[in-house]
């Protein structure tokens, strides 16, 4: 099973959960995605790989925290700082999740400011493997 979320031109804002859109779906029903921010898993271990990349206009950083089994994670976010105007920021992550039960699976973005153009990629894989 494997399902991959996008979004090819997200505006983020502080605090706010990135928004996705589903690329290749799972027939199965065990990866989807809710409202659009939250990708619900169904129990089992998941392989996540995430890519970002946006604009700030500003100097500014960039933090992307995922969470997943009710806690952040930040061991596997994404962090990018800027020290000059109109600067890109890009960053990936891989990790894998071990969900004992039903999860969401969210990403925030953290900042000192808003950044533009956005671009992410989310890829799940569910792993052959038992719990």
């Amino acid at each position: 099973m494997f399902a991959s979320f996008y979004n090819p031109s997200a505006v983020l804002n502080q605090g706010n959960y990135l928004e996705l859109y589903p690329d290749v779906t799972d027939p199965t029903g065990q990866i989807t995605i809710a409202g659009n921010q939250r990708i619900q898993l169904a129990a089992g271990h998941y392989l996540v790989i995430c890519k970002i990349s946006a604009i700030f206009r500003t100097a500014n950083y960039m933090q992307i925290t995922p969470a997943y089994n009710g806690a952040p994670h930040l061991e596997y976010g994404i962090y990018f700082a800027t020290s000059t105007n109109g600067s890109s920021a890009a960053g990936s992550a891989n990790f894998i999740i071990r969900a004992p039960a039903a999860t969401e699976l969210t990403f925030s973005y953290n900042s000192s400011g808003s950044a533009t153009d956005g671009e992410i990629n989310v890829t799940v894989l569910k792993l052959n493997r038992p719990l």
